[in-house]
């Protein structure tokens, strides 16, 4: 069904402000959930920060003590010395002397929640809050394994994360940090563990801005992917901590498909990376509530933008309905009536109705221009057929004399007269613009054995024409304005015997490309007529045509080489090129013409 035009107008100005309101309110809605997300993602990151730089103050609280055990003297000399675990009262005085010694490390602050020395023959040594040790502590020491990792790393930090205390009996949960003594080979090997309770870890790392978003979750894991913290006393599997480079990032949750945002921060110092895990829902909760109120704004503005469409359609589409049933009536009878109504309320209408009316006036124009030009094109009809009169009766009279010829005995007179008589019906033949080789080499053919009958003994030419080359099409009067330039001009200065050669061939075997190539012994051209040659040649291969108003004035009995090479030019636009060289003994002209 055709839609009027107020329908279409309609219809289109409702679909461009939907899209401009649903592309507006799309937009408003992405930039704000960006803007969130980057605050949080900003939030996060400053608190990644601080829990990164408070948990980095307890390691090296942790660290700092370790060293100063490893690296103190009268530790070392208690541990060469020999590390007698009898109870005697002089091994007990002395112990006692080496706790107090702990104690002095650990500072008045008590930073660390309990200082030990072990070796792997079965010596501990401890001071802090919990001084009740295990009954089996040298079985404890021989199935710790961690303790032969530190003892590897030959005096760097090692970090335990947070587990069931070995050595006390109440089995307190610590983290610890553990570095090794650097001792000779013949002393038994120890290590220094600095423990501390889980309660600091989870203070350090407790939440204090969590109210915004309560599903927050934080966790921290070690580089090989061991889970730091929160710590789980059940035998579940741990929550799965996702890896990735950079520093946030969205991954969808496996257990209850939710989209989670995930920041990360790692300590160079500790090794430790702290993660935060927040629900997007919930972090996107404020923009829900901005986007209830987008929606109402978009319906809004929706319902205003229609009502403006229908009153611009409107106002657009009745003019027009005026105009069109006026183009309507409009026919060749009353093209030539009154102007239109012109409407002042809208600009572009009045504009589009002087345009009609200009075009009224051309379209008359134009009907009066076409019925001359048909007047004249009548007249130059009478005068073709006045004109063909005379070759008629040339014809007619050329027909006579080779018959009287052919009765009183003249033979070669009648074979002139009928070649003649060819040429002339050829070259008044205003039909055929366009002819075939076979054509044009035939009447040039005519003209040559003109010439070598009149100059009995003193010229001859050969022509080889390729027979597959016979039906191409060229341009009329190509081949004998060449051909007469010889006789002109090549052989006005040049004694006889002259000789003209024409040759016509295919260039390859698919005869993409084929040449006409005409020679003669002529005396050449001069050099000034050769310069100018070439330089038209010049000039046509460029795609330069010159003297284009000049070339019909000068007429068929006066085509020079100008004329004829610009003609080829025209017929074969680019898929033509010419070449001219003088010889020794006259020139050579070539065309090479491309399919």
């Amino acid at each position: 069904m055709q839609l009027s035009i107020k329908t279409r107008l309609f219809l289109n100005f409702t679909l461009l402000s939907s899209i401009l309101v649903v592309s507006s309110a799309s937009l408003f809605y992405y930039q704000s959930s960006k803007d969130l997300i980057s605050r949080v993602e900003e939030t996060n990151r400053q608190q990644l920060y601080r829990y990164q730089e408070a948990l980095d103050n307890v390691i090296e609280d942790m660290d700092r003590i370790s060293a100063q055990v490893i690296y103190s003297s009268d530790i070392k000399n208690y541990l060469y010395e020999g590390m007698s675990d009898d109870s005697s009262f002089q091994s007990f005085s002395k112990r006692q002397k080496y706790e107090e010694l702990l104690r002095s490390f650990n500072g008045p602050w008590f930073i660390a929640s309990q200082i030990n020395i072990i070796a792997r023959d079965g010596f501990f040594l401890t001071y802090g809050q919990n001084m009740d040790i295990a009954q089996d502590i040298k079985d404890e020491i021989r199935k710790a394994e961690w303790l032969d990792d530190a003892l590897n790393l030959s005096g760097d930090k090692l970090l335990l994360s947070p587990h069931v205390s070995e050595w006390q009996e109440d089995h307190s949960v610590y983290f610890s940090l553990v570095r090794s003594f650097n001792f000779p080979n013949n002393q038994p090997e120890a290590v220094v563990e600095i423990q501390q309770p889980l309660e600091l870890l989870s203070d350090t790392l407790e939440l204090g801005s969590s109210e915004a978003v309560p599903a927050t979750r934080v966790y921290v894991i070690n580089d090989n992917g061991d889970i730091f913290y929160p710590y789980s006393e059940t035998a579940a599997s741990p929550p799965a901590i996702p890896r990735w480079p950079g520093s946030n990032t969205e991954i969808m949750r496996e257990d209850d498909n939710h989209k989670m945002l995930w920041s990360q921060m790692r300590s160079d110092f500790s090794g430790l990376t702290v993660l935060i895990e927040q629900p997007k829902s919930e972090v996107m909760a404020p923009v829900a509530h901005l986007q209830r109120i987008t929606l109402i704004l978009a319906v809004f503005g929706e319902i205003i933008s229609l009502l403006i469409a229908y009153a611009l359609s409107e106002r657009i589409a009745s003019p027009i309905r005026y105009l069109q049933k006026r183009l309507e009536k409009l026919n060749i009878d009353n093209v030539n009536t009154s102007s239109v109504n012109k409407l002042k309320n809208i600009t572009e209408m009045s504009l589009l109705y002087e345009t009609f009316e200009e075009m009224r006036i051309r379209l008359n124009l134009s009907l009066n221009d076409v019925i001359q030009a048909q007047k004249r094109e009548n007249i130059a009809h009478l005068q073709a057929m006045y004109a063909q009169m005379n070759p008629h009766f040339l014809f007619n009279t050329l027909t006579a004399l080779a018959s009287y010829a052919e009765e009183t005995g003249f033979r070669d007179f009648t074979l002139l007269t009928q070649k003649l008589s060819s040429m002339l019906r050829y070259s008044t033949n205003s039909m055929a613009d366009v002819v075939n080789l076979k054509q044009e080499v035939h009447y040039t053919v005519q003209y040559m054995e003109l010439m070598e009958f009149r100059y009995d003994g003193q010229f001859s030419f050969t022509v080889d024409l390729d027979p597959c080359m016979e039906g191409e099409q060229l341009p009329k009067f190509l081949l004998q304005p060449l051909v007469e330039n010889s006789f002109v001009h090549g052989f006005k200065l040049a004694r006889p015997p002259w000789r003209i050669d024409i040759k016509v061939t295919a260039l390859t075997t698919e005869a993409s490309a084929w040449e006409i190539r005409i020679r003669d012994n002529g005396s050449g051209f001069t050099t000034s007529a050769y310069q100018d040659t070439l330089t038209l040649i010049e000039e046509l291969n460029q795609g330069k045509i010159r003297q284009l108003d000049k070339l019909s004035a000068q007429g068929l009995g006066h085509l020079g080489i100008l004329n004829t090479l610009t003609r080829c030019r025209l017929f074969w636009n680019t898929r033509v090129s010419f070449a001219l060289s003088n010889r020794h003994d006259g020139m050579e002209f070539i065309i090479t013409v491309r399919r």
